[in-house]
């Protein structure tokens, strides 16, 4: 099992030197790597570099960075540009905030060498506005690097140049959509856009636009600084590196669960990432583990020991999504809890797509009849075919995750639906009826 314990390399620990600061954070080799790139190194050797480390994206679409980074470079164009999302899409994951609040500056060199590499001279840092420790803790850190060339014109003395400026919105689960970004940072309406072209060749203005997660950006120094292979040790052979991850306990009955961010290798089993967090009940006690995040799917705990990476998950039916690991108490119907997390989604998709618009909302409508005991056989069959309607016909990866809740739900816990349906009782006896009549159903496709 990857170490757990010796693996952090963008959290602080309590033992660690505070490095939100300029001073604190070259005092243990921050900006080292920028000098060195700009100094010794070509971008095609940074990007190199990069590629060898298998640094994938950690925003959830798990994307070859240096794959990205090596088609905007290659795109001809005289005007190029950096995005770093540091949006954080599930507003419960901690993630995002964690990293700009403890860390700036190694954000910041992120930015600076992706710029270096892809031939960007302009930057945009994408948030949320109510990131308020991580926001001032990032502009704080832009003043300082500032100060002393690390940012701006003629950056170190060389002839590279880039700016980063800083953008803080809040406009629901669809922040997080790099299309929805590029829209909002030329002040148009927040709405995903049909790809092909994708950003790296018609991104913002449309030009070659480099878009990567804070995470990703923030794993670039220490890649530049210690080689690829050093990177390349730690986690598995498809995912190099560590991730961050919020995990939430079991909530207590009278108050809400607070979340604990850490910082894993790719590949640690979840049982381990749990244990690592101080999160710990008898099997007996957990219906479920839910990894994703709002868009996340629901494993039983048999699954416990699935490695944390992007493949295993996947084919476990959850996502690595926005990193969130959060347990299910026993007495949790996977109906109800399906059925309370696709409402949500239905009010947090942008409206665009009529699959996505109109199909959650169908599946939202035959849970709830279910879940008042009005469901009939033919319910489940009507959701499989919204559960492969809905990301077929949508233009972003929300509209294609967005049925994970209920198709993980019915893969694991069919006993769940059946004894609403056809013995009209819940599992667990904590529903109450949330519909008063039956949502009409019908075929979609035939």
């Amino acid at each position: 099992m990857p170490n757990v314990e010796n693996s952090y390399r963008i959290l602080r620990r309590a033992e660690d030197a505070n490095v939100r600061s300029l001073d604190a954070y070259r005092s243990v080799g921050g900006y080292a790597a920028l000098e060195k790139a700009i100094r010794q190194q070509t971008p095609e050797q940074v990007i190199r570099q990069v590629s060898d480390a298998k640094l994938r994206g950690r925003g959830g679409a798990g994307r070859l960075a240096g794959e990205k980074w090596r088609i905007v470079r290659q795109t001809q164009d005289n005007q190029k540009y950096v995005i770093c999302n540091a949006y954080d899409a599930d507003p419960r994951s901690y993630a995002v905030r964690t990293i700009l609040a403890q860390n700036p500056h190694q954000v910041i060199e992120g930015i600076i060498l992706a710029a270096y590499a892809v031939g960007a001279s302009e930057a945009y840092l994408f948030t949320r506005s109510f990131f308020y420790e991580g926001v001032a803790a990032i502009q704080q850190a832009l003043k300082e690097a500032l100060e002393v060339n690390l940012v701006g014109r003629d950056i170190l003395g060389t002839d590279f140049s880039c700016t980063i400026n800083v953008l803080g919105v809040d406009v629901g689960f669809m922040g997080g959509e790099e299309t929805v970004q590029i829209a909002l940072i030329k002040g148009r309406r927040g709405m995903p856009e049909q790809r092909p072209p994708y950003p790296t060749q018609a991104g913002l203005w449309d030009k070659p636009t480099a878009i990567n997660s804070v995470e990703t950006l923030a794993n670039v120094p220490l890649i530049v600084r210690e080689g690829a292979a050093v990177f390349a040790s730690v986690g598995t052979p498809t995912t190099s590196g560590i991730k961050l991850v919020t995990v939430y306990d079991i909530a207590p009955s009278n108050a809400p669960s607070l979340p604990r961010v850490v910082e894993v290798p790719f590949g640690t089993p979840v049982r381990a990432i749990l244990a690592h967090a101080g999160v710990s009940h008898p099997e007996s006690d957990i219906r479920a583990v839910v990894v994703g995040g709002a868009e996340g799917g629901a494993l039983p705990v048999s699954l416990l020991d699935t490695p944390f990476d992007f493949d295993p998950i996947e084919e476990a039916g959850a996502i690595i999504g926005s990193s969130i690991i959060e347990l299910l108490p026993i007495d949790t119907c996977m109906v109800h809890w399906a059925m309370e997390r696709s409402n949500y989604l239905s009010k947090e998709s942008c409206g665009k797509c009529v699959p996505c618009r109109l199909g959650v909302k169908r599946i939202v409508g035959i849970l709830e009849g279910i879940v008042s005991d009005m469901g009939v056989n033919g319910d489940l069959a009507v959701l499989d075919e919204f559960a492969t309607y809905v990301p077929n016909g949508s233009l972003c990866g929300f509209g294609v995750q967005a049925p994970n809740p209920l198709k993980t739900a019915k893969r694991y816990w069919p006993d769940h639906f059946h004894q609403h349906i056809e013995e009209l009782q819940c599992p667990t006896g904590t529903c109450l009826p949330v519909r008063s009549h039956r949502f009409v159903t019908k075929h979609v496709l035939t």
